[in-house]
């Protein structure tokens, strides 16, 4: 039974007014000025993400713009669902889920895989718990057996963010092309034109092409001469070239396109009778139950993602991956700056082409970049990521610079004020500090997210045309001022000892009152984080003012 993703209603797109509208990929330019599609209804969020990145791999694919010039004639003009529909159909037929031929993102070696590893359809998503969690009772906060049975949407869903994000998966089971859970950044152009904020009532088609590559981009990232097989692309469509006799799949081993299409895991799925969807609730002609697997799945190494930043390890750059606490303002630099020379992290070369040739061409100032993924800890997911950062195509250098370095001085002593707060906690709570076993790192977190809006309003004030060095050193001056008053509020919302008991009071006035000391400049770690923001600091013995000492007016 054929069912091509190309054809078949299987994306749950969101509408402008709200309904939720199953169709085939071409529906994203359907109704593009009375009802358009703003988004996807995926029942996951990591399913939305691969979503987004599966659709953005199709588009680039099938549409193929040659150069900045053909990308801006299908900006300025959308092609309709019927063109869309024919570009997709001249595709090879390597969408098919379900079939006697290639099946999509499956291994094609059917004798290989029938002997496989069975596993229940529940392994296919990346947050359930694992065969040693399971063999070992120990799945204690996400319970197996919630998934028994998928609709063929939902598992070409759950195929698709498998292969995308793969973790690792114990010896011999490879991780995705960017290794197991990498963070993907998306330029989002979708902002209101008053205030820059993001605007998710505009169609979902101007997201999607933004991150699309023409063919001068690709053919920069190719190694070699492009290849010209199917397989190239689309690896399922041939035997599968595995990791037996550590044997890798490098740039020069296959066409730039394939970093949309990776497939890692060696799978086959297994198919049922008809039942309802366990994730979408919906009645299905035909389920799908469960997958076999084999290890030793294509190991790719040496890829360049163009929807992941990256950071430099000696000579070799590697894709950012999704870290404990999210994402803040923190990471902004590396998500969404272009990078002076010699740096050691760089965005998405997605985000950074948008916002240097892309940007000025549509006449935009102001973008968002959504930054989204797993935070994995080998084959563990601990959680998703999702955040939404705003960005500035800023063209004069002398602005870039001040932007760039303005924010790492904001960043650095944000950096410093909150290993400050989070000791003084620490010394606050506890009679012997050092030997706390618990994690407090949250309180960073509290910090960085309290100062997020002050830190926007000033790369917003220095991307003005009045900007200058003079007023980012006010900025940054003001800017402690915001450290502060945030850093000793938060300190008072954990610290407070919530006892007369007098040891517990003087530990907490002592550690407010060197807190103090730091965010004031009056310390040797006070003169570190003066020194971030570079603004004059107090000499180390004067002492602050008598409002930071303890009721009495004593020195503690």
């Amino acid at each position: 039974m054929s069912y091509d993703l190309r054809t078949e209603s299987w994306i749950p797109f969101q509408r402008l007014d709200g309904s939720i509208d199953w169709g085939p990929p071409s529906h994203l330019t359907d109704r593009l000025r009375e009802n358009p599609v703003v988004g996807i209804a995926a029942p996951r969020p990591d399913f939305e993400g691969a979503l987004l990145e599966f659709l953005i791999g199709l588009l680039t694919v099938a549409l193929a713009p040659a150069d900045e010039d053909d990308w801006l004639e299908l900006w300025r003009n959308p092609p309709t669902p019927r063109d869309l529909d024919g570009a997709f159909a001249s595709l090879p037929p390597a969408f098919d889920l379900d079939g006697d031929g290639p099946r999509f993102l499956q291994d094609l070696s059917e004798e290989d895989l029938r002997t496989g590893e069975p596993s229940s359809i529940e392994q296919l998503l990346i947050d359930a718990p694992g065969d040693q969690t399971i063999e070992h009772n120990k799945d204690l906060f996400v319970k197996r057996g919630r998934v028994r049975q998928l609709g063929y949407p939902a598992a070409a869903m759950a195929l698709i963010t498998m292969q995308t994000y793969a973790p690792g998966g114990g010896a011999g089971y490879r991780t995705s092309i960017r290794g197991g859970g990498p963070l993907t950044t998306l330029v989002d152009p979708r902002v209101s034109d008053g205030d820059g904020l993001p605007d998710p009532r505009q169609p979902l088609w101007r997201t999607l092409w933004a991150n699309v590559e023409t063919r001068e981009l690709w053919a920069r990232r190719a190694v070699g001469p492009l290849a010209v097989n199917p397989s190239d692309v689309f690896p399922w469509m041939a035997p599968t070239r595995t990791s037996e006799g550590n044997l890798s799949v490098t740039p020069q081993d296959a066409h730039p396109l394939q970093v949309y299409f990776g497939m890692p895991r060696r799978i086959r799925l297994e198919f049922g009778g008809e039942g309802v969807c366990d994730l979408t609730g919906h009645a299905c002609a035909r389920t799908v139950t469960g997958f076999r697997k084999r290890k030793l799945g294509p190991n790719y190494v040496g890829w360049r993602h163009p929807l992941s930043p990256h950071y430099a390890k000696g000579d070799t750059w590697l894709p950012v991956h999704g870290q404990p606490g999210g994402i803040a303002w923190r990471d902004w630099l590396g998500l969404t700056f272009m990078v002076p020379a010699g740096a050691t992290k760089e965005p998405a070369a997605a985000v950074a082409h948008f916002l240097a040739e892309r940007a000025p061409e549509i006449g935009t100032k102001v973008i968002h970049v959504r930054a989204f993924g797993y935070d994995c800890d080998n084959a563990k997911a601990r959680g998703w990521v999702d955040a939404t950062l705003p960005a500035f195509a800023v063209s004069d250098p002398e602005i870039r610079h001040l932007l760039h370095d303005s924010a790492n001085r904001l960043t650095s002593a944000t950096d410093l004020a909150a290993s400050a707060l989070l000791s003084a906690v620490k010394a606050a709570l506890f009679p012997n500090p050092d030997d706390i076993a618990g994690d407090l790192s949250h309180l960073k977190m509290e910090l960085w997210g309290a100062t997020e809006g002050e830190f926007y309003d000033v790369m917003r004030a220095l991307t003005g045309p009045d900007a200058t060095a003079e007023s980012a050193d006010e900025h940054c001056r003001r800017f402690r001022s915001v450290i502060e008053h945030h850093g000793l509020r938060i300190f008072d919302d954990f610290a407070d000892p919530g006892t007369a008991e007098p040891t517990a009071v003087r530990r907490y006035v002592r550690a407010r009152y060197t807190l103090t000391r730091t965010l004031r400049g009056y310390s040797k770690a006070g003169a570190k984080f003066f020194a971030a923001l570079r603004i004059p600091a107090h000499p180390t013995k004067t002492r602050p003012s008598s409002e930071s000492m303890d009721p009495n007016g004593e020195q503690p």
